[in-house]
């Protein structure tokens, strides 16, 4: 007994002993920044903390030896924060309450990567954080464009030189949710996807995941884009307006009763119907390849605008209210004379908006309720006409409609500073349809009709614990989808280690459903850049869409130098032949197949107190299988990129800041076709390599009222080199016999030529 009451003792002792040991710091008037980054290599801890709450702080301390504790009680006292100890190592920091009653236990995700290529982008262990109001430029970008910049990290890539198109680690774009407060996104897009539709001037945290997805997110088999405009309430009223070269743009933030409700608005709205700048015309220029829409004026329009609006409400401390609601508008109205009194009239509208409410309610320090309820509505309407004179036409319409309808009720449970569990309940509903119609003042003929809905019932959990130097994240989600009497069982695991101060290692599995896709339409029209329309899955034509994947890599960071490294395999069932643009030769059916994707990720980054430099590096191998294509064997998905390369470097002078970036990525893989327009080969050839180099540039300045201006310029394409980017194949419907033996033409898409941007903002 004296033994085992002795060992006791001598562990205590030798636990006091390390919590007493000591460091000299002496600090006259530093930035808290600095101070604590000292602290973690002193001590060999580390702190997790909003970059907004001590980035303005400054603390002085006198020269002598302080422990842990005691350094820690110095920020406290000085800075008006709380640091809060997570377990062993890890602290976090946070606002001080207001009633000085700072007893709770938070958990935070550890941020890894403070500035990821640039300000304003960190890296967690589980994603990627983007502030888009912080973001330094980037190489080609203006504004801060959301999508695009998510295209200057490693793994995600827009072969087709769109803001919406990503592929990333080989999904197609409509694998990817897109989530606006809770809102689905269905059309992120203006412009055909060469703009964003979320406005970046927004204050919002984009939470961008490619692996080790927390299982509340499902719906999709790859990238999970969480946008979450701010709940704060603004003290004062906040206006932020600018201008580019497509549209202009205005946010406004005000306080409508002290700390308690506020108010934020957002607007933006094109001009390219009134005035079609250099920028417009580069656009249009690729975007309306092969079709026949020439030339764009006053009379023919191309328009856009997007519009959000939240309310905050904060009635305590323990209750957060928000109500968001988002309008996402495209217009085009396109009229040519084709003959001697033959007018023919395309008009397109495309509608995304909803809104969602949260709720969230701390009903102790430990315990917290999330509440989410959102509606969301996306309608594609398109008519082509041909009138020949009053009593003659001809006319082709497509509608496409989804509505996306639920509610979650997420629960957050602190078990103790190593532990922390998430769970809940989450119901979705989905309507889908649409309908292809052909008609003239005769007759009506319906080429394609479908209406599908189901209601899923989600049940999921997520447990985080720390073992010292070890993370270790499991969790579970299971789906049951009520209408198609299927489920989906999908287990998740994160599991990382820190060796040291400058490595840490990582590994990750989980598997991901999905029962809404694209599909390329089986009817023709003249708009062929908007040929895919939304489907839902009936477990039969259409099956769900079920995928695993794997990944292991390393960070490694060392003065001003950081590396990053992730491989990864991912394998999918349910893909179909109509997803992937062709059908059988013999045959009209939709095919159903599998595919894998296995790659590495790779950046390296050095970082100076003036200048960055980084490059990215990956390869990809996608592959798809179909039994009755290609004699059954794999051949090359249209995502498969096998080399892309980015190299960019961006420096600061004073308030100038200047960025350029080189952009290589191996050519796309085409499939061929004979004379009689019947594939010979699947995905079997490839494009010429693709390169381009991006500059930009702007210059901050403030006014003696302290409102802050900002202009700045972009060049894309610097070297306007027109490359060959895709391949595409287009059914034929010259006669009967090709609605049921398929034949194809092939139709080319070259790159964008140089685009010049400008911009002007201010804040006030």
């Amino acid at each position: 007994m004296k033994k085992i009451v002795l060992l006791g003792f001598f562990l205590c002792w030798i636990s006091l002993s390390w919590s007493q040991k000591k460091e000299s710091f002496i600090y006259t008037n530093a930035q808290l920044t600095k101070v604590l980054s000292d602290i973690e290599k002193a001590f060999d801890v580390k702190y997790s903390y909003v970059d907004s709450l001590v980035a303005s702080k400054r603390i002085s301390v006198p020269k002598k030896l302080y422990t842990l504790a005691e350094i820690n009680t110095e920020i406290e006292k000085q800075s008006t924060l709380k640091v809060i100890q997570i377990n062993d190592r890890f602290y976090s920091i946070n606002q001080a309450e207001a009633n000085g009653n700072s007893e709770k236990i938070t958990h935070l995700e550890e941020v890894i990567v403070e500035e990821f290529l640039a300000k304003g982008i960190q890296k967690t262990n589980q994603l990627y954080i983007i502030s888009p109001q912080k973001v330094q430029t980037l190489p080609g970008i203006t504004d801060a464009d959301i999508l695009q910049s998510l295209q200057q990290l490693p793994g995600v890539k827009s072969p087709n030189e769109t803001a919406t198109g990503l592929y990333i680690r080989g999904g197609t774009a409509d694998q990817n949710l897109i989530l606006m407060d809770g809102i689905r996104l269905y059309h992120p897009g203006h412009l055909f996807g060469m703009i964003s539709s979320i406005n970046p001037n927004v204050e919002q945290t984009v939470n961008y995941y490619n692996k080790a997805i927390n299982p509340k997110f499902g719906e999709r088999v790859s990238g999970i884009i969480d946008i979450k405009s701010t709940d704060k309430i603004s003290d004062k009223t906040k206006i932020n307006a600018g201008i580019n070269a497509l549209n202009a743009d205005v946010y406004l933030q005000t306080p409508l009763v002290k700390n308690k409700l506020g108010l934020q608005l957002s607007g933006r709205k094109s001009y390219t119907e009134w005035l079609q700048t250099p920028t417009f015309n580069q656009l249009e220029t690729k975007v309306f390849q092969n079709t026949n829409f020439e030339d764009f004026d006053n009379n023919n329009q191309f328009k856009f605008h997007d519009y959000s609006a939240k309310l905050n409400f904060k009635p305590n401390q323990k209750t957060d209210i928000s109500l968001s609601g988002l309008v996402i508008k495209n217009d085009l109205d396109y009229q040519n004379v084709i003959e001697t009194d033959s007018i023919s009239n395309q008009k397109m509208n495309i509608e995304n908006y909803g809104f969602s409410l949260n709720w969230m309610q701390k009903y102790s320090p430990r315990f917290t309720q999330k509440t989410l309820i959102f509606y969301s509505l996306y309608s594609f309407d398109y008519l082509k006409k041909q009138d020949y004179d009053s009593d003659k036409f001809e006319a082709f319409k497509k509608l496409n409609r989804v509505v996306d309808s639920g509610a979650e009720l997420n629960f957050g449970y602190q078990i103790n500073q190593q532990s922390h569990l998430d769970f809940g309940y989450q119901i979705f509903g989905n309507d889908i349809s649409h309908l292809f119609n052909s008609f003239n003042q005769d007759i009506g003929v319906v080429l394609s009709l479908k209406q599908l809905y189901n209601v899923t019932h989600v049940g999921y959990m997520h447990f985080k614990q720390n073992f010292g130097s070890w993370n270790l994240q499991p969790g579970l989600r299971y789906s049951f989808f009520s209408q198609m009497k299927a489920s989906s069982f999908e287990p998740r695991l994160l599991l990382q280690k820190t060796i040291s101060e400058f490595f840490i290692w990582q590994a990750s599995y989980e598997r991901r459903s999905q029962i809404l896709s694209q599909v390329r339409e089986n009817a023709t029209n003249d708009l062929s850049l908007e040929n895919y329309v939304w489907v839902l899955s009936d477990n039969n034509e259409y099956p769900i869409q079920k995928a695993n994947q794997f990944t292991s890599g390393f960070t490694f960071k060392k003065h001003n130098w950081l590396l990053d490294v992730d491989a990864y395999y991912k394998n999918i069932t349910g893909i179909t032949s109509f997803t992937l643009g062709f059908l059988g030769q013999n045959d009209n059916e939709i095919q159903q197949g599998n595919g894998f994707t296995k790659g590495v990720d790779v950046l390296l980054q050095k970082s100076a107190p003036t200048w960055r430099a980084w490059l990215t590096y990956t390869y990809q191998d996608s592959q798809s299988r179909f039994s009755t294509l290609n004699e059954g064997h794999y051949f090359a998905s249209n995502a498969d990129i096998k080399h892309s390369f980015n190299l960019a470097f961006n420096k600061k002078w004073n308030r100038f800041l200047f960025t350029a970036g080189w952009f290589w990525h191996s050519g796309k893989p085409f499939s061929t076709i004979n004379d009689s327009g019947e594939i010979t080969s699947y995905n079997s050839k490839r494009l010429p390599n693709y390169h381009r180099l991006d500059i930009s540039g702007s210059y901050q300045f403030q006014s003696t009222k302290g409102h802050t201006f900002k202009i700045g310029a972009s060049l894309y394409n610097l070297y306007n080199r027109n490359a060959l980017i895709s391949k595409e194949l287009e059914r034929n419907y010259t006669n009967v016999n090709d609605f049921a033996t398929p034949r194809y033409s092939i139709q080319e898409f070259y790159s964008l030529g140089i685009m010049p941007n400008v911009f002007f903002r201010v804040n006030f």
